[in-house]
């Protein structure tokens, strides 16, 4: 890990990088979150910019000179003298090195003393207010604040929520004030709950809801969507920029071998088509996206028996799920083998406390264990008609039959089949699966 000697950058009088090849090493560093713009420093710029008059004047003439300026100041103020800075702490011509960066990315900014967040398009009023002090709503506003592009992009999720402490600057390095103050400001625009922003362990929180977190978020490249979310789930993963929206793909595979959270599986497509309903897709989301309306569904109960392990094989994800047979809305599909797969995972809302989260799929043929993901059909809340409580209140709720049929073991598809695959029934008579018509 490089690290920049704070006070050597500000007088610029020499070697400013220090490496430390064992962490247990390390000094206590700041480190710096923002977005990136068209001026940033590399590392190949320090190394080269006191080699002469001309080069040290262009650096020291970047936009992203001056913001590692103002954070060294920062951190000598502080009482720091090391700071990292991800544009010129790695050296990104070497992809051994930018592999290993990003797969540790969230723990070096886990381990720094503060992270300083420059969000450059916020406005800061230094005015003096009542006896000379201005409270933050009155030195910032909190719209503005929410529209930061910094907040937008991909990377600086774990950035908010890995350090310890995040002090928040604005335009022109004026402070805003700390993750601690405005947690509750911070929970309204990123959806992430005040325990989260305080510390608490990530693993109490479901999948697909440390998904949503990241949702409407964007990268440079599509494989950051992925890259960026590894540490958020303790996965690490080799990166092979170029393979596009497989990347997270991979990284559910990757979640799934340490976990057996189902809301992994809680995601809509974010393209819904009437006339298309039945939109044949892998068992794993693309995208996450499509995780932006499953915030509100968690792990399972504490309570509820040992879940079953599930796993990827050639055939799919191998796991058991309750299954029951579900009437299309319109006689368009009635030939067709549709069910509903119910996940083991639960709803935050208390008025659907008896209800699991439900996808929807079907079984391509008349035998065989197989089936496949209807995805544009959402995510619907399924209640098997005992206890249902406030959920009757939710037209959206989906009543199944009281009996309670056990677990089947299934294979939900990584693949789409082929259309000859599908081979269609005519009547209602019980086939396939042992499904209750």
């Amino acid at each position: 890990m490089r690290l920049i000697e704070a006070a050597y950058f500000v007088d610029a009088a020499r070697s400013v990088l220090r490496t430390f090849n064992d962490e247990s090493q390390l000094p206590p560093y700041a480190i710096l979150s923002h977005t990136w713009g068209d001026e940033e420093v590399t590392l190949q710029d320090l190394d080269t910019h006191s080699s002469d008059a001309q080069r040290r004047s262009r650096v020291r003439n970047m936009s992203g000179y001056w913001k590692i300026t103002k954070a060294c100041r920062q951190a000598l103020t502080d009482g720091i003298a090391f700071i990292w800075v991800d544009t010129c702490c790695i050296d990104k011509s070497s992809s051994a090195e930018l592999s290993e960066a990003i797969n540790s990315m969230f723990r070096w900014y886990q381990m720094a003393e503060v992270c300083y967040a420059y969000l450059d398009d916020v406005e800061v009023h230094l005015e003096a207010g009542v006896d000379g002090i201005l409270l933050s709503d009155e030195r910032f506003s909190v719209e503005e604040l929410a529209k930061a592009k910094w907040f937008t992009r991909g990377w600086t999720l774990q950035e908010l929520i890995a350090p310890n402490e995040v002090v928040f600057y604005g335009q022109g390095w004026k402070y805003i004030d700390t993750k601690t103050w405005l947690k509750e400001v911070l929970e309204r625009i990123t959806g992430i709950s005040e325990d989260v922003l305080q510390g608490t362990e990530l693993e109490d929180e479901s999948i697909s809801k440390r998904m949503s977190w990241m949702a409407r978020r964007h990268t440079t490249r599509v494989e950051d969507l992925a890259y960026s979310l590894m540490g958020i789930f303790n996965v690490n993963m080799p990166l092979l920029y170029g393979e596009g929206h497989r990347a997270f793909v991979r990284l559910q595979e990757e979640i799934m071998k340490d976990s057996d959270d189902h809301s992994l599986f809680a995601w809509s497509s974010t393209a819904h088509d009437s006339e298309n309903m039945l939109d044949h897709s892998s068992v794993f989301a693309t995208h996450p996206d499509q995780f932006a309306q499953s915030g509100g569904i968690g792990t399972r109960r504490l309570d509820d028996d040992e879940a079953e392990s599930y796993a990827l094989t050639n055939k799919g994800v191998r796991i058991q799920l309750r299954i029951s047979p579900y009437k299309v809305p319109t006689g368009r599909y009635s030939h067709r083998y549709i069910f509903l797969a119910v996940l083991d995972c639960r709803y935050d809302d208390p008025t659907l406390r008896d209800c699991r989260p439900a996808i929807i799929v079907e079984q391509p043929s008349a035998t065989g264990s197989q089936l496949v993901r209807i995805s544009n059909a959402g995510i619907v809340p399924v209640s098997y008609g005992l206890h249902k409580g406030d959920a009757v209140m939710h037209m959206s709720v989906i009543s199944a039959s009281d009996e309670r049929t056990g677990p089947e073991t299934v294979y939900l598809c990584k693949k789409v089949p082929g259309r000859a695959q599908f081979r269609h029934h005519t009547t209602n008579t019980k086939q396939g699966l042992a499904l209750p018509y």
